[in-house]
């Protein structure tokens, strides 16, 4: 009888208490790249077409965001076996806090890049910024907003040896 029963679930509160301000800093570096979009367009409302320049760089940014991404945005060390459940959780919670940030982070990176371009690079356009912000939204939202399918990502890393991560039940995804 006692092998069968399995450690309590988190409640929905705990979970929401959990996943809530991960989506918040997520949310606030995501903004970010809507702003810096929107200010320069306010800068100078002229859109002058762009260099290939400017346009190869920001194509470059997005293969290299996404690649960044792909590479490192999901990287983290296997939890050692044996690990007790509550420690477990709290670790696993705590790496796919730091990665969604990286995540996030990263899927800026195209606007940043296509925001310098705008200034840098002659003729001065802000259009290359209406390429690089659809990709980053894109980016974004597969890659950094916390879902099942990013908590999913980094628990298969964190469960690589064979620990269990508990990762998705901390963040209140299991049965949806």
């Amino acid at each position: 009888m006692l092998g069968t029963m399995s450690a309590p679930r988190p409640s929905p509160d705990h979970a929401l208490a959990a996943l809530r301000p991960l989506q918040l800093v997520s949310a606030a570096i995501g903004i970010g790249a809507v702003m810096l979009t929107a200010m320069r367009i306010l800068v100078d409302l002229d859109p002058v077409p762009p260099s290939w320049l400017a346009v190869g760089l920001v194509l470059a940014a997005v293969v290299l965001a996404t690649a960044a991404i792909t590479l490192f945005g999901y990287a983290v060390p296997s939890l050692p076996r044996g690990l007790p459940r509550e420690n477990a959780a709290r670790t696993s919670l705590r790496y796919f806090g730091s990665t969604t940030v990286l995540r996030s982070a990263i899927a800026e990176t195209p606007v940043l890049v296509a925001f310098a371009v705008s200034f840098v690079v002659t003729p001065h356009s802000w259009l290359p910024l209406l390429i690089a912000l659809p990709v980053t939204g894109a980016l974004f939202w597969w890659h950094a907003w916390p879902s099942p399918r990013t908590a999913a990502a980094v628990a298969k890393g964190l469960e690589a040896e064979g620990a269990e991560s508990h990762l998705s039940e901390t963040l209140g995804f299991v049965g949806n």
